[in-house]
């Protein structure tokens, strides 16, 4: 048992990699750091096939397509127009403290700014948030692939070969609205992952091959093919979100990309420190992802981000995380609002919370009873009767 939650923990960690790796991507220092802009090139390759790869790795197929529905919803879109809201109020705060005269019309654009999002589906316009959209829409048309499978019925056929069109069609038109145009990649290391998981779990002993010690062969082909790609003169530039990508050898590279942080997670997991910050960074991911660009913004008001100062800047960049770590920290302690920003099933709720959630008004945005299914037994007693029953049977 001690082996196993040791395995998981290096999915963890590689999450904890990838969000990192997204972070310091979006921290510009062009002229004055050029080997962090050749570091920033290569992560780019990482960082998001990275963490979709393994959570098509750790997907479930349990639940029905009804119930995933409703969890993506409740542990993606939820907590997006939540941060997005935040976002909108944090940075109507930033303009009325860093401006030398607040005006109605400057806090009114602010605003402007936020309902553009949905009249032109843009979550980039207000940071990083494009990122839980695809990851939604990727999920669940993955998740509708899988479903089919178990339907031995002609019209099988028929739905995978319009899928496999949709998706080619998306993969050559670029559709800007609400993210759809990065369904296709999304889609792709989803299925990579979840079809490795299967396959290691029949031939390479599940779990246990990311601690072989062949593994080493990833970061060392990995390191090959990007010097031989530069020496080349191959492009590596690898961006999801302008969809600068290719489903040949910038594929296989991001691959090889993949592996070699699992490898190096092996290790990682050895250093106590260094594992548990990562753990955390994992489990704050997506308060990472949400707030990590105004901080950085806030900083650019604060400090000269374009002059020659690397433990400044390092310092700031650690800073920035770890304020994003502690609003996870006490965001996921605040009752009610805590609800809005975190998944149901990833919440021990009080009593009030669970009769809050009850209410008719809430019970209509948050399918509270059908989410619970996921949550231990002891809990079910604040279920109605046919809820508990469908736990007894799990």
């Amino acid at each position: 048992m001690v082996e196993n939650k040791k395995r998981v923990q290096i999915f963890d960690i590689a999450k904890g990699i990838s969000i990192i790796l997204m972070t310091i991507s979006h921290y510009q220092f062009k002229d004055i750091y050029p080997a962090l802009v050749s570091f920033q090139k290569i992560a780019m390759i990482i960082k998001m096939p990275l963490f979709i790869f393994i959570s098509g790795y750790l997907f479930t197929d349990k639940l029905c397509y009804k119930m995933f529905f409703q969890s993506k919803v409740d542990s993606l879109i939820k907590p997006l127009l939540s941060f997005m809201i935040s976002i909108l109020l944090l940075n109507i705060l930033l303009y009325t403290i860093s401006t030398d005269h607040i005006t109605i019309i400057g806090i009114f654009d602010q605003i402007k700014t936020f309902l553009r999002v949905f009249k032109f589906g843009d979550f980039m316009m207000i940071g990083a948030f494009w990122f839980i959209a695809a990851l939604f829409f990727g999920q669940m048309v993955f998740k509708g692939a899988l479903a089919n499978l178990n339907l031995n019925t002609p019209t099988n056929y028929y739905f995978y070969i319009l899928l496999s069109i949709l998706l080619v069609f998306l993969s050559n038109v670029k559709i800007n609205f609400y993210n759809i145009q990065h369904t296709p990649i999304f889609f792709t290391y989803l299925l990579l992952g979840f079809t490795f998981k299967k396959f290691s779990s029949q031939f390479l002993n599940g779990n246990a091959f990311f601690f072989n010690s062949k593994m080493i062969m990833f970061p060392i082909f990995f390191i090959i093919s990007c010097c031989i790609l530069i020496y080349f003169q191959l492009d590596i530039h690898f961006d999801m979100y302008f969809l600068i990508f290719n489903y040949h050898y910038l594929l296989l590279l991001s691959i090889l990309g993949i592996f070699t942080v699992l490898y190096l997670s092996k290790y990682i997991e050895k250093i106590p420190f260094l594992s548990l910050v990562l753990t955390y960074c994992s489990k704050a991911s997506f308060f990472i992802l949400a707030y990590h660009i105004f901080i950085r913004d806030v900083y650019g008001t604060m400090f000269d981000l374009e002059a020659y100062n690397p433990i400044l800047h390092t310092f700031l960049f650690a800073l920035n995380i770890v304020m994003c770590c502690l609003i996870y920290k006490y965001m996921l302690k605040l009752k009610f609002a805590r609800l809005f920003f975190f998944p149901i099933k990833a919440i021990k709720l009080t009593d009030a919370e669970i009769q809050f959630l009850q209410t008719k008004i809430i019970s209509k945005i948050i399918p509270y009873d059908d989410l619970m299914l996921s949550l231990p037994i002891a809990n079910s007693s604040h279920l109605s009767n046919n809820v508990r029953q469908a736990i007894v049977g799990l």
